[in-house]
């Protein structure tokens, strides 16, 4: 409640560049928003890096935070013991004191994940997933990354783009930036033939 509140009081003076919707995006906006009007957007940004990492690498951590058998006072506690402990910012330990007493500790991940959207689209960035079969040469690489700049809306400036691999597209690629997907696999294109052929029958 309080950190929605505070969102609220903060939006109006720090509307986040972009809106992220459901609950682990709601308290995402409230963060941004509290952080702004406080000029403590690099160090919450740093906090929450940290945290996450913090977070993957221990699975007692992970698992206290996340247990619902835990009171969520005790969680409460713990983590801003834990972000006092490595001089986490006021904003950091207020949102995640609120996070852990609103009982939404296992959308932690979701929630950090939707802030640090918020802030690549404060900067003008925007990422893109480039999912492929097989491996992309170099060469290939650059040749996507050129295209992708077509691809921006107004206000965006930067892609920055990560390649994966999956086999089971069979050849070909997906792109997903920002809202767009794109999807120029062999594993969809046999998908619709399939379909095509089941209705034709």
């Amino acid at each position: 409640m309080a950190l929605r509140m505070l969102g609220r009081r903060s939006m109006s003076a720090a509307a986040a560049p972009v809106t992220k919707f459901g609950t682990p995006g709601r308290y995402a906006n409230a963060i941004y928003a509290a952080a702004a009007q406080k000029n403590a957007l690099a160090a919450v940004t740093d906090d929450l890096s940290l945290l996450k990492e913090t977070l993957k690498a221990s699975a007692t951590l992970h698992h206290f935070v996340t247990n619902p058998s835990i009171p969520r006072e005790t969680k409460a506690s713990g983590i801003v013991k834990l972000l006092t402990s490595a001089k986490a910012d006021v904003v950091t330990k207020n949102a995640m004191a609120t996070l852990a007493e609103g009982g939404r500790m296992h959308d932690v991940f979701k929630v950090i994940d939707n802030y640090m959207e918020i802030i690549t689209a404060a900067k003008g960035e925007v990422n893109a997933v480039i999912t492929s079969a097989a491996p992309l040469p170099e060469e290939e690489k650059a040749a996507i990354r050129a295209q992708l700049v077509s691809f921006l809306d107004k206000g965006q400036t930067k892609v920055e783009s990560v390649f994966k691999v999956d086999a089971s597209l069979v050849s070909g690629i997906t792109v997903e930036i920002g809202d767009k997907f794109l999807d120029a696999s062999v594993a969809t294109q046999l998908k619709k033939l399939h379909s095509l052929l089941k209705t034709s029958i």
